[in-house]
């Protein structure tokens, strides 16, 4: 099983995405803007507009940057659901 975390803003939309992968797959995503912060994974891939993202780790242009650890990540999820 292989993990990877990412962290990718996204300036057109003004959204930080962070992104779980296991295996290629997305399986929990926080999106932060603005106006909102949107949890999905494979539980609740849907919510109102936001959905997780459906397509492959392969498929993104990541640089060196974008990736982050698991801690990182957990930390986010855990204090903006907290």
């Amino acid at each position: 099983m292989s993990d990877v975390f990412i962290k990718k803003y996204w300036e057109e939309e003004d959204v930080t995405y962070y992104l779980h992968f296991r295996n290629g797959e997305a399986i929990r995503q926080i999106e932060v803007s603005p106006a909102s912060i949107v949890f999905t994974s494979l539980d609740y891939p849907v919510k109102g507009d936001h959905m997780l993202y459906d397509k492959s780790l392969d498929d993104l242009e990541l640089d060196h940057q974008d990736f982050i650890t698991e801690d990182e990540f957990n930390e986010v999820w855990n204090s903006i659901q907290a």
